[in-house]
C-alpha cells in the first residue's frame, strides 16, 4: 500500500482529499504544520508528499520549505504541490525563495512539473489522483554518483582516470539494465562541500573508488555511509583497502588490459543486479548501528 504525506492548512481539503485517497487504498498521513510534516518524514517510509504551497496567510510559501526538506532527507518521496495560484503567478517568488538551494532551477522546473492548481480547470482531487497514478507507473530516472580521484595520483594520471570513468564504470552502470545516469565526483565552484554532500544524498547508488587511498575518497565514503546504504566499493589494489573495510565485499579491479576492462565492467553490472534484487545486502556500517 502507498504512503501519502497530506499538508495542508485546510481542514476540509485534508477531509474531502484524504477520504478520498483511501477509498484508492492509500494509506494517508494528514497534517497542518511544517513541524508535523517534518516529523512525519523522518518517521514513515513515505512515497509521496502533497503539500499545500502556502500553509498560513504570511507572504512566504512554506510549503516549499517541507519540499527542500523532503527533498534533503529522503529524497526518494515523490513531492507534489497543491496550491490556490496558477504556476506563473507565483513563479517569480518561488525562484526568489530557492535561491539559495542547490540547483534551483532543477527544483523549480520539478516543482512545475508536478504541480496542482485547487482552482484549475479539472477538479483538483480528480487531478491529484491521476498525477498519482502517472507517478506510481513512470520509471524513475536513478542516479549513480561514482566518487573516484579526479586529478593525478600514483596510480593513474588525471586523464587515465577520466577515462576509466568514461570508459569502463559509466558505461557498466548505464548498461546495467536498471535505468541509472552515472555521474562522478568533479572539481566544484561555490559551495563545493554542500554540492558534494546533496550529490551523496540524492543518488540511488554511490561507487567509491579507493585506489590509493584519497583523502577526497575516503571523506565522502564517510558521508555516504552516515547518509545513505546502497555503496559499491572498487579499488584497483587490495593493499588500498584499508583493514576497517575489509569485512564489506571490494571489487578489485584491473583497467590496463582488455581482458581486466571486460571484466570489471561485468562485475559492476553484476553487483548492481544483486543490489537491485538484494537492497537490503549493502548496509551501510553507521545505519547498521543505528538501526540496531
Amino acid at each position: 500500500m502507498n504512503k501519502i504525506l497530506l499538508v495542508d492548512d485546510e481542514k476540509h481539503i485534508l477531509q474531502d482529499l484524504g477520504n478520498q485517497l483511501r477509498n484508492r487504498k492509500y494509506a494517508i498521513y494528514t497534517v497542518s504544520s511544517l513541524e508535523d510534516a517534518k516529523k512525519i518524514i523522518l518517521c514513515e517510509n513515505l512515497d509521496f508528499a502533497i503539500i499545500d504551497l502556502k500553509l498560513d496567510f504570511t507572504s512566504e510559501f512554506s510549503g516549499i520549505k517541507i519540499v527542500n526538506y523532503a527533498k534533503r532527507n529522503r529524497p526518494e518521496i515523490k513531492t507534489l504541490i497543491l496550491s490556490a495560484y496558477p504556476f506563473e503567478d507565483v513563479k517569480e517568488q518561488l525562484k526568489q525563495q530557492l535561491s539559495g538551494q542547490i540547483e534551483p532551477g532543477k527544483i523549480l522546473d520539478e516543482i512545475e512539473k508536478d504541480y496542482i492548481s485547487k482552482g484549475g480547470k479539472k477538479n483538483y482531487i480528480l487531478a491529484i489522483i491521476e498525477k498519482l497514478e502517472e507517478l506510481k507507473h513512470k520509471e524513475k530516472r536513478k542516479t549513480c554518483f561514482v566518487i573516484m580521484p579526479f586529478s593525478a595520483t600514483p596510480s593513474c594520471t588525471k586523464q587515465q582516470w577520466l577515462d576509466i570513468f568514461k570508459n569502463l564504470i559509466k558505461p557498466a552502470v548505464e548498461e546495467s539494465g536498471y535505468e541509472y545516469e552515472c555521474i562522478r565526483s568533479e572539481p566544484l565552484v561555490g559551495n563545493i562541500i554542500e554540492n558534494m554532500l546533496d550529490k551523496l544524498n540524492r543518488a540511488d547508488i554511490v561507487i567509491a573508488d579507493l585506489t590509493d587511498k584519497n583523502p577526497n575518497v575516503f571523506y565522502e565514503l564517510g558521508v555516504r555511509h552516515a547518509l545513505r546504504n546502497l555503496t559499491i566499493l572498487i579499488a584497483q589494489n587490495v593493499d588500498d583497502v584499508p583493514f576497517d573495510l575489509r569485512p564489506y565485499a571490494t571489487q578489485i579491479y584491473d583497467w590496463k588490459t582488455t581482458d581486466g576492462r571486460h571484466n570489471f565492467k561485468e562485475q559492476i553490472k553484476l553487483t548492481i543486479k544483486l543490489l537491485e534484487e538484494n537492497p537490503n545486502e549493502a548496509v551501510s556500517p553507521v545505519r547498521k548501528y543505528l538501526r540496531s
